[in-house]
């Protein structure tokens, strides 16, 4: 009996053993679809949100078992209304799987060899009332000391009569098809892909995760690192850094996991670079300028109304800015505060080609949607390749979304080897109106003074710009264009208009008055002087080496603008042997202009022409004629073959102006009173 009793007891246990061994060593998959009221009713109270799965739910067995839920939603918070209809689940998810070891679990460790997503779509949305729906109402208090951890190292003093926390792990992340919606009240949802993310953070190991995924139909990459999987996941005190690749630009961060909530304070250090500004234009729907080699850096605490950065630093090629800004955010219109200083700025680090930021050019931006040769498209069609849409910086809807306070002051601006002067501009944005109030420029001997007002409407928008420029040298400008350039000179301006008018053409309403100086140096009156000078004398001149060539002496011109229309009060150009004599008018409502140009002979001469031209035409479709057509070439004609006997009189009776054009030249510019006199020989 003993020994019957023996044999059933060994095959009892041999069985029991044998059971353990299967039940540890194979995973035998057991449904847990009939515990689905349960498990939501379990986690909907731990997320604080309503949970509900719509597939199976699947746990094996194992040392290693896996758990795996299909088909999982999960709802926006309760009374969360944001401002436009969207689905009332915050996420839902095609497929999640994790296997977990048992046996770490008696150590009070979480151990997960595998934790598989894919099928995700996640609205993000932020309400009118800065209020999140991502941020759950069980998440881990903001404390200074982390409550979890991944190395499970022990706790001393106070802390050793506390359970020691527990430490989590993963070996393996996989993340597929994850598509996301940003949505913040008032702006255009942004949406991205998550192609593909895999990373792990094993026992003892910091988190890293690489993705990979598309935004606006730009393909990115980011790489993410924390040193605490589990504070990252609660959100708490785990270090992050966050390297983001798209569209040729580069952003990195670096911050506590608590930055990613969305009602909390926190502090990140912020770096942005990239080769080419405007290969950003899609993700901005902006028009971006075309700056080159551009990198900004800052270190950034954000709260829910407001945004500083500090010991802000931007860099565009060999000029840097330093400074702050502050970002105010309580306002439907975010206000940023910028204030910025500069050593040393080089111009030409700031090329931007034949960019503007006007809106001339919009159309041109937007899709044709009279093309009448293309092929139909289905509704998927065209929201997958219709165009981002840009819009200008001077449009009114851009100028619409913040405004701003700049204060600029550079100790020195260089334009390749010139040396222009220090610079102090006070610019700002508010309420679609962008001001420059002003913007000086303090140059060794010359001043430039700049006070601008915009604003860009539907319809129309309202300007107003006053320029005073004092004894510029504008060799410069012109070795700009051609470094090896000669030309110079001094140059004096004195500008005030306001205008009324069109977004396209802003000085079809303008009134003011335009007025230019300028003396030129190295500007050689060349042909021009066959105009009206000795025919024979100016070609033999010209060909005798050593002849003092004729050189121009000063070019003055004085505008007066009524609704548009630009009239020539004075203007000439004066050269050491001829006096050019303009007049006419400038219309920029119609786009056209009809000048005329008359020459004189400072000194009357033999068979000189001094023939009339007229200028006249569109302004991108104009001709140049004989002012009277044939009849002022017959008296040219007659002129000519007559000059020997009419110029000794003219030279005893007419009054010679001076070669170095004295007369006109030191005339000043800007306001009058009344009606400018024509000027001698005009």
């Amino acid at each position: 009996m003993l020994r019957i009793l023996f044999i059933l007891l060994c095959t009892v246990l041999g069985l029991l053993v044998a059971a353990i061994v299967t039940v540890s060593l194979l995973r035998i998959p057991i449904d847990l679809s009939a515990y689905k009221p349960l498990i939501e009713s379990t986690v909907s109270k731990s997320l604080g949100r309503d949970v509900k799965v719509d597939g199976d739910i699947t746990v094996t067995t194992s040392l290693w078992p896996y758990f795996e839920i299909q088909k999982l939603r999960i709802s926006n918070p309760p009374g969360f209304s944001p401002d436009e209809p969207v689905s009332s689940d915050m996420a839902t998810m095609d497929l999640a799987r994790v296997t977990v070891g048992l046996l770490p679990l008696l150590q009070r460790r979480i151990a997960i060899r595998e934790f598989r997503v894919s099928g995700i779509e996640l609205d993000l949305i932020t309400a009118t009332n800065s209020e999140t729906n991502w941020v759950f109402d069980n998440q881990l208090p903001d404390t200074d000391d982390a409550t979890v951890t991944d190395a499970g190292t022990e706790p001393s003093g106070d802390e050793a009569k506390a359970p020691r926390p527990t430490s989590l792990s993963v070996d393996e992340i996989l993340l597929e098809d994850i598509r996301v919606r940003f949505m913040e009240a008032g702006a255009q949802p942004l949406a991205f892909t998550l192609t593909r993310a895999e990373g792990g953070a094993p026992q003892g190991e910091p988190m890293q995760l690489d993705m990979n995924g598309e935004l606006l139909n730009e393909a990115f990459t980011l790489n993410v690192k924390a040193s605490s999987l589990a504070g990252f996941l609660a959100m708490t005190r785990a270090e992050v850094e966050a390297d983001f690749e798209i569209a040729g630009t580069k952003l990195v961060f670096t911050a506590r996991s608590e930055a990613l909530r969305g009602d909390r304070n926190s502090r990140l250090k912020l770096m942005v670079k990239g080769a080419d500004l405007s290969s950003l234009d899609d993700l901005t729907r902006l028009d971006l300028p075309p700056v080159q080699n551009y990198q900004l850096t800052a270190d950034l605490e954000v709260t829910p109304a407001r945004l500083e950065l500090s010991t802000l630093e931007a860099i565009v090629q060999d000029s840097k800015l330093v400074g702050s800004a502050v970002i105010d955010r309580r306002n439907a219109h975010p206000l940023a505060r910028i204030n910025l200083t500069a050593q040393k700025i080089q111009l030409r680090d700031f090329d931007t080609g034949d960019w503007t930021a006007d809106t001339a050019d919009d159309d041109a931006s937007e899709p044709d949607a009279a093309d009448s040769t293309s092929e139909p498209q289905t509704a998927g069609d065209a929201e997958e390749e219709s165009p981002v849409r840009r819009e200008k910086l001077l449009s009114a809807e851009a100028l619409q979304r913040a405004d701003i306070e700049l204060s600029v002051k550079v100790g020195e601006v260089r334009s390749g080897e010139d040396f222009l002067g220090s610079a102090d501009v006070t610019a700002s944005l508010k309420d679609g109106r962008i001001a420059l109030a002003p913007l000086q420029l303090q140059l060794p001997q010359a001043s430039l003074l700049v006070n601008a007002s915009l604003k860009p409407g539907k319809v129309a928008s309202k300007a107003s710009l006053q320029v005073k420029i004092d004894n510029f040298d504008f060799g410069v400008l012109s070795r700009l264009s051609d470094p090896a350039s000669e030309v110079g000179g001094i140059l004096s301006v004195d500008l005030d208009v306001s205008s009324t008018a069109s977004n396209t053409n802003l000085m079809a309403g303008a009134n003011g008055y335009f007025d230019v100086s300028a003396k030129p140096t190295g500007l050689q009156s060349g042909l021009v002087d066959l105009w009206a000078v000795n025919l024979l004398s100016s070609v033999v001149s010209s060909a005798s080496k050593g002849k003092k060539a004729s050189e121009v002496n000063c070019v003055i011109s004085r505008f007066r603008l009524d609704n548009g229309i630009m009239t020539a009060e004075q203007l000439a150009v004066d050269t050491s042997r001829i006096r050019i004599c303009g007049a006419g008018k400038v219309s920029f409502a119609a786009g056209n202009f009809n000048m005329v140009a008359t020459p004189r002979a400072k000194k009357a001469e033999f068979f000189g022409l001094g023939t009339p031209l007229k200028v006249k035409g569109e302004f991108d479709d104009f001709r140049v004629s004989m002012k009277g057509g044939a009849l002022t070439l017959g008296t040219t004609a007659v002129n000519f073959v007559i000059s020997p006997v009419t110029t000794p009189l003219k030279r005893i009776f007419q009054r010679e102006l001076p070669r170095d054009g004295a007369d006109i030249c030191g005339l000043p510019i800007g306001p009058r009173t009344q009606e400018l006199e024509s000027l001698p020989g005009c």
